[in-house]
């Protein structure tokens, strides 16, 4: 029985290890069309030959914020889900709550829905984020999930989304021209709109690899603890033979010593 029971963890721990890669590589792809959007906001907010109307990245600051949580389906993960709850359950505001283990908040939930359905669910998604941001119905629009940092490494991170905050850069930086077709108020809307939603996913893929890293560490402490239950197991089994064995021969000598008294 424990012998299964450590196949299991140690199945477990390699699936674990898959993931983390796996999310990783994803992640990496993500955050490069991430950093290319940015530069493409700064370059359109902070061009001084562009006339924009700044207007349209300032939100209603009377609205309430946004805020989406993103835990996990699956337990074994530590203090994973815990510690977006406590974050959860303290928020006034309206949510948008991603995760089977997360816990229903007592109010302003927009949308709910378990991590496996992200991508069915993603559409969705993007219409309250477009309606957040096109009709300004939302002050902010922040997230809290799991950031992956390394192999054995995550934090819990909070963090604002929108409005986003494109620093202004030196007039010598950005005096190219740029030949304009359209409402360019429009495209900054698209721009950061899906800046945004890159964001969301990139996130969610983050908590992704990290979920598993908190799933690999607690694996592999698992796999830890048995190895030195067996150890322990075996030595008990160690000393009851001895003990057993040393008992047969006080026996022996026993009979031996009656039966050289006896004669």
């Amino acid at each position: 029985m424990a012998m299964n029971i450590k196949n299991i963890v140690k199945v477990m721990n390699f699936h674990a290890l898959v993931r983390v890669d796996a999310a990783k590589r994803r992640a990496m792809k993500y955050m490069q069309l991430s950093d290319e959007l940015y530069g493409m906001l700064d370059q359109i907010m902070n061009n001084r030959n562009l006339a924009l109307d700044k207007s349209i990245m300032r939100p209603d600051p009377k609205k309430p914020p946004l805020t989406i949580y993103i835990g996990s389906d699956y337990g074994f993960c530590a203090n994973y889900n815990s510690l977006v709850n406590a974050c959860l359950q303290a928020d006034p505001g309206e949510k948008i709550v991603i995760g089977k283990k997360l816990r229903v908040p007592r109010e302003g939930l927009v949308l709910r829905f378990v991590k496996d359905d992200f991508e069915e669910n993603l559409p969705r998604l993007e219409q309250l984020i477009d309606r957040a941001i096109t009709e300004r119905e939302n002050s902010s629009i922040n997230i809290v999930y799991h950031r992956y940092i390394n192999s054995t490494t995550s934090e819990l991170e909070q963090r604002q989304i929108y409005p986003i905050d494109v620093p202004a850069g030196s007039r010598d930086s950005y005096r190219d021209d740029f030949l304009v077709e359209g409402d360019l108020s429009e495209i900054l809307k698209g721009v950061v709109l899906t800046y945004v939603i890159y964001q969301v996913e990139l996130s969610n893929i983050s908590g992704y690899a990290s979920e598993n890293v908190m799933r690999q560490n607690t694996t592999q402490e698992s796999l830890k603890k048995i190895e030195e239950r067996e150890e322990e197991d075996l030595m008990e089994e160690r000393r009851i033979r001895r003990s057993e064995e040393f008992k047969k021969v006080i026996e022996n000598y026993t009979k031996k010593k009656s039966g050289s008294l006896g004669a």
